[in-house]
């Protein structure tokens, strides 16, 4: 009973630790082109909601940039690590 126990942790354990392991470095390039543009296109709409008067709108919307910000920079560290240079400087000039 104690072994199978002892199994179904360390499975549990490792499966966890499988499933937290960081994208590869080409993942994590797409992912910072693909952050980019789809952060492009949510300012423009929020500029397009602040145009034509649709505060509540632009506020929501604004708050969904700063999160989306804030993945594109986890995403630079992650490739910064990894030994790109640059990350995010290059996704702009490819988006």
């Amino acid at each position: 009973m104690k072994k199978i126990l002892f199994v179904m942790v360390a499975a549990t354990l490792t499966l966890g630790a499988m499933a937290q392991t960081t994208p590869t470095k080409h993942e994590a390039k797409e992912n910072a082109k693909t952050d980019v543009r789809k952060l492009r296109q949510d300012r423009a709409d929020r500029n397009t909601a602040i145009a034509h008067g649709k505060l509540k709108t632009a506020h929501k919307e604004q708050k969904e940039i700063k999160n989306e910000r804030k993945d594109l920079n986890a995403n630079k560290k992650q490739l910064k690590n990894k030994g790109e240079a640059l990350p995010v400087t290059k996704a702009k000039a490819k988006a």
